[in-house]
């Protein structure tokens, strides 16, 4: 093990698979949590540069990261625990918000044919522009060699917005 992840685990305290989980944890928050996250982990660098002054600071932003996401997810843990019985009826209402933008973000966390579609748009851009495939051809390729499977209206959908919004950009300059 090298000095660098020794001064990591030195510091935060958790083996390295420990690490990749909350750094895959991390990645698939939504944006705003991810912003919160990093506005705690700033706070959190200039704790663990008063304390260790020895380590590089760019090791210190890793591991004030890596803390922010821990406290990100114990407190997550920790609202879905909380009992309203001895709450009043404003700690309530903060309460309810809460668990009602982490149910939000739960439902909305996996990815949507359109954003995996869009993933493959190189490949679909191709087939259309330089092979002269269709539709149909297209979403037959991506389930065969991809393992996706989409229909061709969504395809042909997605290829309108995106290709005359483009035409349109470049009939503008």
């Amino acid at each position: 093990m090298n000095n660098n992840m020794l001064a990591v685990q030195k510091v935060i305290k958790l083996n390295e698979e420990e690490q990749k989980s909350l750094l895959r944890a991390f990645s698939r928050l939504p944006l705003d949590n991810k912003i919160e996250l990093m506005t705690h982990h700033r706070s959190l660098l200039h704790k663990l540069r008063q304390f260790y002054s020895d380590i590089a600071v760019n090791m210190l932003s890793y591991c004030a990261l890596i803390t922010a996401i821990q406290v990100y997810q114990n407190k997550q843990v920790a609202l879905k625990k909380l009992n309203i019985g001895d709450m009043s009826l404003e700690e309530i209402h903060k309460l309810t918000s809460k668990k009602a933008k982490l149910f939000l973000n739960k439902q909305f966390r996996r990815q949507t044919k359109r954003e995996c579609l869009l993933g493959y748009w190189a490949v679909v851009k191709t087939l259309k522009e330089s092979e002269s495939f269709s539709f149909r051809q297209i979403a037959n390729y991506l389930k065969k060699h991809h393992r996706f499977e989409v229909s061709y209206s969504m395809i042909a959908k997605l290829w309108y917005e995106i290709e005359n919004t483009t035409d349109e950009e470049e009939n503008n300059e």
